[in-house]
C-alpha cells in the first residue's frame, strides 16, 4: 500500500463516517415522520435504510481494521481510525433507534396521538442539532465545539423528564392512552439516548485531537 494510496484511504473512511453520520439522522429523522403521519410504508422504507446503514457500518469497520493491520498507523492518524471505530457504534446505535420507532409506527392502529407528540419534535430539534455538531467537531477538530455537547445535553434531559412525566400523567388521566402513552415514552427514551451519544462522539474528538480522555456528561 502505498503513502498515496494510504491518505487516500484515510480520506475515504473520513468521508464515510460523515455519510453514515448523516444518513443515520436522515433515518431518524424519517422514523418520527412515519410516526406523526401513522406512515407504514415509509415507516418499511426506514426498516429496509437501516439495513443499508448496517452493511455500510460494517464495511467502514472492516477498511478501519485493514488500515490498522497493514500499515500500522502511528500518533493522530492512530487516534483518528480508533475513535472512527468507535463512532461507527454510536451511529449504528442511532439507526438501531429509527428501526424502533419505524416497529412502533407499524403497531399503531387507530390510536390518536397525544399532545406530547409535539414536544417529542422539539426534542428531536435539539438532539439533531447536537448530532450535527458533534459530527462537524470530529471532522474540523473543534475542541470547543465539542465541549458544548455538556450543556446542551442538560437542556435535552429537562425536556426529556417533562415529557416523561406529562406521558405518566395521561396515562393516569385517560387509561386509554396507555398503549400510546407508552410508545412516546420509548420514542422520548430513544431521542435521549442519541443526545447521549453525541456527547459521546465529543468525548472522542478531544481524544482524536490532543489525546486527552475527557468524558462529557
Amino acid at each position: 500500500m502505498t503513502r498515496e494510496f494510504y491518505i487516500q484511504q484515510i480520506k475515504e473512511l473520513d468521508e464515510g463516517l460523515v455519510a453514515m453520520g448523516d444518513e443515520s439522522m436522515k433515518l431518524l429523522s424519517l422514523s418520527l415522520k412515519s410516526l406523526v403521519n401513522k406512515d407504514k410504508a415509509l415507516a418499511e422504507a426506514v426498516l429496509n435504510g437501516c439495513k443499508q446503514e448496517d452493511a455500510a457500518g460494517v464495511a467502514l469497520e472492516s477498511k478501519c481494521i485493514e488500515l490498522l493491520a497493514l500499515q500500522q498507523p502511528m500518533a493522530s492518524d492512530l487516534r483518528f481510525i480508533i475513535t472512527t471505530l468507535r463512532i461507527l457504534t454510536d451511529f449504528e446505535r442511532i439507526s438501531r433507534y429509527a428501526w424502533d420507532i419505524a416497529k412502533i409506527t407499524l403497531r399503531i392502529e387507530n390510536e390518536p396521538l397525544l399532545p406530547q407528540t409535539n414536544d417529542l419534535m422539539d426534542m428531536y430539534k435539539l438532539v439533531n442539532g447536537m448530532i450535527k455538531d458533534s459530527l462537524k467537531s470530529f471532522v474540523t477538530s473543534d475542541v470547543e465545539l465539542a465541549k458544548t455537547m455538556g450543556t446542551r445535553d442538560d437542556a435535552v434531559d429537562t425536556k426529556y423528564d417533562q415529557i416523561r412525566r406529562a406521558l405518566i400523567d395521561e396515562m393516569v388521566r385517560h387509561p386509554s392512552s396507555i398503549d400510546m402513552a407508552s410508545h412516546l415514552s420509548f420514542v422520548a427514551m430513544y431521542l435521549e439516548r442519541t443526545a447521549d451519544h453525541a456527547c459521546v462522539i465529543a468525548s472522542w474528538t478531544i481524544y482524536r485531537v490532543n489525546g486527552d480522555r475527557t468524558r462529557i456528561k
